[in-house]
């Protein structure tokens, strides 16, 4: 309980600090979403000239799954009016999973998968759960992580007859974007991973967790082995901060270089959508991608020809 209290101010200090991107005109159509039968479709395809309302989410958010209730009832009451539409963040989630989660709820609302992360890059998630409101001009009028009352009113407003609701202001986003030197003469690896899946989905999802833990051990032992190659640590944004890093990097004795991927690029650029991921690339070109570590042999096999070949 104590770490889910520790979670829920983290994210409330993520929101206060966050900002919107484009809340003046904020423009979806051309962005690619996965249905839940594997096609993927352009949300232009999908949205009306109505205002919208995004809820994004992941199966194994424990808070996501608290509000999936109030997220069918809010679709019952306005789905008519304003398009309410799910999206799953694609995010160490499977389309089984998702699956699984909607014939849990009885949702019966518009779902889709954020299949390349753009959707969330564009709106500037940083955590989940995360509700988007958008007026039928494009503006962002509402942000936040909580099914509360604002949220509440502001949709009825918007449902009745697209009633004015303030836009939300644009914050001067003064956080600079990650940059990784990969023009070097070694091999570079990036490590993939987040600083709470060890914790946070301990119960939830076991393997997962142990996945987690058993990646950043094994990734500290090939460091050691191998600190001539171009390392970098990368953690994904969601529900982490300085403070954070600082707690991973004590926790597992970390020494490789570690670094927060603030403004999501090198994730997106990578198209990766599962952590702990690692990829060893030469220049522009990809050589390897491992996501399972479940045992140290085969990484440590893959660094071996790696230092072999190059």
């Amino acid at each position: 309980m104590l770490k889910q209290a520790l979670l829920y101010s983290l994210l409330f200090g993520f929101f206060i600090g966050s900002t919107t991107v484009n809340a003046e005109k904020l423009t979806l159509s051309d962005i690619t979403v996965k249905k839940l039968n594997g096609q993927s479709e352009k949300l232009g395809k999908v949205l009306s000239n109505k205002p919208v309302y995004l809820k994004f989410w992941a199966t194994w958010c424990q808070p996501c799954r608290e509000q999936m209730p109030h997220l069918q009832q809010t679709f019952d009451r306005y789905g008519k009016k304003i398009d309410i539409v799910s999206i799953n963040l694609g995010v160490n989630d499977s389309l089984a999973d998702v699956i699984k989660t909607k014939n849990e709820f009885k949702l019966t609302l518009p779902i889709f998968i954020d299949e390349t992360a753009k959707l969330s890059q564009t709106v500037d998630l940083i955590a989940t759960p995360y509700h988007v409101l958008i007026d039928s001009k494009g503006r962002i009028v509402h942000k936040g992580h909580k099914a509360s009352v604002e949220l509440d009113s502001k949709i009825k407003k918007l449902a009745d007859n697209n009633q004015q609701v303030l836009a939300v202001t644009p914050e001067n986003n003064s956080i600079n974007p990650l940059v990784l030197d990969t023009n070097v003469s070694q091999p570079t690896l990036l490590f993939f991973a987040s600083t709470w899946c060890d914790w946070y989905l301990e119960k939830s999802r076991p393997q997962m967790s142990a996945n987690c833990v058993n990646a950043q051990n094994v990734i500290n032992n090939l460091y050691n082995k191998y600190p001539h190659m171009n390392w970098h640590g990368i953690l994904t944004r969601l529900w982490t901060g300085q403070k954070e890093l600082d707690d991973y990097r004590k926790k597992y004795s970390i020494q490789h270089p570690l670094s927060i991927d603030s403004k999501n690029e090198v994730f997106l650029k990578y198209r990766v959508k599962k952590f702990p991921t690692l990829i060893a690339i030469k220049g522009d070109r990809e050589i390897f991608r491992l996501d399972d570590f479940s045992g140290s042999a085969r990484a440590s096999k893959m660094l071996l020809q790696l230092e072999n070949n190059y």
